[in-house]
């Protein structure tokens, strides 16, 4: 999506409060469209480009604030005079979650496994739960607190 410094916010674009709900941000781009779709300007070459631009402009302030994550991306940017949302932005804040057990994953598939491992862990089968923590180290390389887990499982079994 576009730069930084073009028109306005989106919230202004829209005519809606920063707090606006789905409802009412869907209503105020549909006032928005009736009012400024191109379509209405089939006569008027430059305006019909003018309000082009303008409709597209639109159309991507409401993809954005009806998405709860860019919408919480782009308030924040806001915040730092960025009218526009950027794609970048959203894949520096890559989600990632810890399932139970604490284990901070990226991949869903590791954490599928994980979560399998750590309920096995919980019911004292440690062979599935080294299974599962294997599956889940191949599906996330490199993570050292799937590592450690795997260990402290490796160490159980040895115990035995």
């Amino acid at each position: 999506m576009a730069g930084t410094e073009e028109g306005p916010d989106y919230y202004a674009l829209l005519g809606i409060i920063r707090s606006a709900s789905s409802d009412q941000i869907r209503a105020a781009f549909h006032r928005f469209a009736r009012e400024h779709h191109p379509d209405n300007f089939v006569n008027s070459p430059e305006e019909s480009e003018r309000h082009t631009d303008l409709y597209q402009h639109a159309t991507e302030a409401y993809r954005v604030l009806l998405d709860p994550t860019k919408r919480k991306l782009y308030d924040e940017d806001l915040e730092k005079g960025v009218v526009r949302y950027t794609e970048d932005r959203a894949k520096e804040k890559r989600r990632t979650m810890r399932p139970p057990g604490g284990v901070m994953l990226r991949s869903s598939k590791a954490r599928v496994f994980f979560t399998r491992a750590h309920r096995a862990m919980e019911s004292g089968d440690w062979s599935q739960a080294k299974l599962n923590l294997q599956m889940a180290i191949q599906n996330e390389p490199g993570n050292q607190e799937l590592e450690a887990k795997l260990e402290e499982v490796l160490q159980r079994l040895k115990s035995r």
